[in-house]
C-alpha cells in the first residue's frame, strides 16, 4: 500500500551519461502507472525493480521523441515477457498510428489488448477514475499539443473505530452502517455520534506532472495546494530568451508557478545537457521557493507510507 514516484529519467532531448530521458512510474496502492516512456525507460525500470507487466496504464505527455519513443521496445519486452492484461494508453492523437505502423513493419503486434485514448489541450480532462484515485489530464504549452497529469486521490472513507468492541457489542450490519456515516445507539441508550465511533481517513494526497511547456501563471489556480509538483526546468534564467523561444521555463518562473500555486513540494526536471550538475537550477528556483528539490535517476518522491 502507499503512494509514491519513482523518477527514471530527468533529461532533456538529448541524454547524458547520468541522466536518462523522461520517465516516471507511480505506485498507487501496488498499482502501477507509467508517465512518459524516453528511450532507455525499460533499462531503467529494470534497474529499479519496477516489474513491466504490472504498468497497467501509460500517460504520455506529448509527441517529442524524448516522451514517447521508447514505447515500442517496451511494449514488445512486455509480450515477450508473456503479457495478456490489457495496457491503456493515454497520449495526443498520432501515438496510435506510429505504434500500430511499427507493428506492421516488424510483423510483431502484442498478444494482449492495447487500447489507446487521445487526450485534449481543450481544458481539465477526467482520464482514468477508480475507488481510490482520480488521474486529471490539463493543458500545457508547448510546440505540439502536451498535457501535464494530476493524480488525485479521493478523500476516503472514515474507519470504524475497533476500541468500540470493547464495550459493546456491535452487529456487522451495524459497523457497515457507521462507516456509511450513521451514529451509534448502543443497547443502554447510550447515543455516539458518527465522529465518537469513527476514526477519520488520512488526508488525500496529490501528484502533478509538468512536461514540456512554456511558463504559464493561470496553471497556479489549477494546481492550488498539490503535494507534489514535478515541473521542467530547462533552463536557468539567464536562458530565459532561450526557453521561451523553445516553449520551455526556467527554474526561476517553475519556482514562481510553485509559489503562488501553494504547494507542498517542488521537484525539478527536464534538464537540458549543457548543465553538468542541475543542483545550480534548485538552488536558482529556491530563492523563491524553498522546498525544491532537484530531481534526479532512481529519486523517490513518497506521498503517502
Amino acid at each position: 500500500m502507499g503512494f509514491d514516484i519513482t523518477i527514471l529519467g530527468t533529461g532533456s532531448a538529448i541524454p547524458t551519461k547520468d541522466r536518462f530521458l523522461s520517465g516516471q512510474v507511480v505506485n498507487h496502492d501496488e498499482h502501477l502507472f507509467l508517465i512518459d516512456c524516453g528511450e532507455g525507460t525499460q533499462m531503467q525500470l529494470r534497474r529499479y525493480k519496477k516489474s513491466l507487466n504490472r504498468i497497467s496504464h501509460v500517460f504520455i505527455s506529448h509527441l517529442h521523441a524524448d516522451h514517447y519513443l521508447g514505447l515500442p521496445g517496451l511494449l514488445s519486452s512486455m509480450d515477450l515477457l508473456g503479457r495478456v492484461t490489457p495496457l491503456t494508453i493515454f497520449a495526443p492523437k498520432g501515438l496510435d498510428e506510429f505504434i500500430h505502423f511499427n507493428f506492421k513493419i516488424s510483423s510483431a503486434t502484442p498478444r494482449f489488448p492495447i487500447t489507446f485514448v487521445h487526450t485534449q489541450t481543450q481544458g481539465k480532462m477526467l482520464l482514468l477514475e477508480n475507488e481510490k484515485l482520480q488521474v486529471f489530464s490539463f493543458p500545457l504549452k508547448h510546440r505540439v499539443p502536451c498535457t501535464g497529469f494530476i493524480f488525485a486521490e479521493k478523500q476516503g472513507k472514515p474507519k470504524f473505530d475497533k476500541r468500540m468492541l470493547g464495550r459493546y457489542f456491535i452487529t456487522p450490519e451495524e459497523i457497515i452502517a457507521i462507516k456509511e456515516g450513521a451514529d451509534y445507539t448502543a443497547p443502554d441508550g447510550t447515543f455516539f455520534p458518527n465522529s465518537e465511533v469513527t476514526i477519520a481517513p488520512a488526508k488525500p494526497c496529490s501528484y502533478a506532472y509538468c512536461s514540456d511547456t512554456l511558463y504559464l501563471p493561470h496553471l497556479a489556480s489549477e494546481l492550488q495546494h498539490i503535494d507534489v509538483l514535478y515541473h521542467e526546468a530547462t533552463f536557468a534564467h539567464d536562458l530565459s530568451e532561450r526557453a521561451k523561444a523553445t516553449f520551455h521555463t526556467t527554474a526561476t518562473e517553475a519556482a514562481q508557478l510553485a509559489s503562488e500555486a501553494r504547494v507542498g513540494q517542488l521537484v525539478l526536471g527536464h534538464f537540458s545537457s549543457r548543465y553538468t550538475d542541475p543542483e545550480v537550477l534548485a538552488e536558482e528556483a529556491r530563492q523563491i521557493f524553498k522546498n525544491t528539490a532537484k530531481g534526479y535517476e532512481g529519486m523517490v518522491i513518497s506521498l503517502r507510507p
